[in-house]
């Protein structure tokens, strides 16, 4: 099966569409574009407003977009038929001054989209505005192409044509949640989680590494009051800098959460501790000379 046939089916031509392929490789924003997509439509609808010159061309002369978001290394999922019901050619100061850009780049790491380096730019922006279609809503989540190997992410559908690799019987717009021995997440990811991420991860408990990126600074923590490693984690990105005595002197911008072990619910509290403190002495994180964190 291929996408072009599923657009003749519901009567639209594939040469009036462009496709939009979000092939970003900034993290994390990559891995959240499909959590923005799927719960925060209104900023997936500001980061898809701007494109660069030959994007803007090819949008420019077509009245309908559909949009694709990263999953995984080389897929994408459909995130949408889009209407461009408008295209003006507005101040850059004007197109990021609004605060959704802000957002993007503070709570995702949409740097690309960040106003400060956009305004410092000056002159001006086309800005589109896309409207969702009904046509293929029921596939939004559902069906997946193969990123296409080509620095072009957008492209006309007719010349483009996509196979469809999977038509999932689910929707899935957001990424399912991996094995806990494969979690690793920065901070904007701890703050987005997927709700299905939050309803599994909040019945998790037991220790856990912070990996401070920018120099490979390690902190080992357990996790066994209320919410668990979620409500944990996001103690730890709930402000600038960290929570503890050495985390305090770091960002948390910086912090990379993952799972050294899980216990079980019926565990007491003091043998996660005791399993705590087993993980300190391994990675040997009280030794400062060995950029330990737990001091």
């Amino acid at each position: 099966m291929r996408f072009n046939t599923l657009l003749r089916d519901v009567h639209i031509d594939p040469a009036q569409v462009s496709v939009i392929m979000h092939l970003t490789r900034l993290e994390p924003l990559r891995s959240l574009l499909p959590i923005i997509a799927d719960l925060h439509p209104d900023l997936f609808d500001a980061y898809q407003s701007v494109h660069g010159s030959r994007a803007e061309a090819t949008l420019a002369k077509r009245p309908l977009a559909a949009s694709f978001v990263p999953i995984g290394l080389a897929q994408l999922v459909f995130a949408g038929l889009f209407e461009i019901t408008g295209r003006q050619t507005r101040p850059v100061t004007e197109v990021y001054a609004d605060p959704r850009f802000a957002r993007l780049e503070r709570e995702f790491g949409a740097t690309d989209t960040a106003p400060g380096p956009n305004i410092a730019r000056g002159g001006t922006q086309v800005h589109f505005s896309l409207t969702p279609r009904p046509e293929l809503a029921e596939e939004i989540g559902r069906l997946r192409i193969a990123a296409p190997g080509t620095r072009a992410y957008v492209q006309i559908a007719a010349n483009l044509d996509p196979v469809v690799l999977a038509l999932t019987p689910r929707r899935h717009l957001s990424p399912p949640l991996p094995d806990w021995t494969e979690v690793i997440l920065s901070k904007p990811e701890v703050v987005n989680l997927p709700p299905e991420w939050i309803a599994a991860m909040t019945q998790w408990r037991g220790v856990y590494l912070i990996t401070d990126v920018s120099d490979g600074g390690r902190y080992v923590g357990s996790a066994y009051g209320k919410d668990n490693i979620v409500g944990r984690w996001r103690q730890h990105v709930a402000g600038n800098r960290g929570i503890t005595a050495e985390l305090r002197r770091r960002l948390t911008a910086n912090f990379r959460f993952s799972i050294l072990e899980l216990v079980r619910h019926s565990d007491p509290d003091e043998l996660v501790i005791r399993r705590e403190h087993t993980w300190m002495n391994r990675l040997h994180t009280r030794d400062r000379n060995l950029l330990g964190l737990n001091l």
